[in-house]
């Protein structure tokens, strides 16, 4: 099986990570910073810069995260080294992954038409885990087009239970 750079990478720093004891610090530095550096695509762009000096953009870099001298900001130094910054999304993600699956979280996507309250939440919660046998990781996210009822994304199953899909389905019958 091939795997891509994204997955190379988020393997050594998982592995790196589990050495150090240090799985759920390095799992929230690493999102934290790539959610920041997703905001500012233009700062990737300029780690990247071949005819900037390496030292030149790993103290740019060390300006906007700071500099601990941890697991994650040597991470991140590398990948600036090897120009691999650019794929923080795809490395974050492969992490994330071998991170759940460590800990056997279940990431579970909800989307309703307006948000719920923390009653539903915990509801939806206990239901989930119950059904996967996992802690659940719940994200939510709003869209009032569906006019009512939710989406429940895990994996690769997705069960569609809302207003619009029902008055779609309609539609075609």
């Amino acid at each position: 099986m091939t795997q891509t750079v994204g997955s190379v990478y988020a393997e050594g720093l998982f592995l790196l990570a589990q050495e150090e004891h240090k799985e759920k610090q390095v799992y929230e530095e690493l999102n934290q910073i790539t959610d920041l550096l997703q905001n500012y695509p233009e700062f990737i762009a300029l780690l990247d810069v071949p005819t900037l000096e390496l030292s030149e953009r790993i103290s740019a870099l060390q300006k906007v995260i700071g500099t601990q001298n941890g697991i994650t900001e040597n991470f991140l130094c590398l990948l600036v080294e090897k120009r691999r910054i650019n794929r923080i999304s795809d490395i974050r993600q492969a992490f994330n992954k071998l991170y759940y699956d460590y800990f056997k979280i279940a990431e579970v996507f909800v989307i309703s038409a307006i948000a719920l309250n923390e009653q539903q939440k915990q509801v939806l919660k206990d239901k989930m885990k119950q059904k996967l046998g996992k802690e659940i990781l719940l994200r939510e996210s709003v869209d009032p087009s569906l006019m009512g009822g939710m989406i429940v994304q895990y994996g690769d199953t997705r069960m569609d239970n809302s207003v619009k899909s029902r008055l779609q389905q309609f539609a075609q019958q």
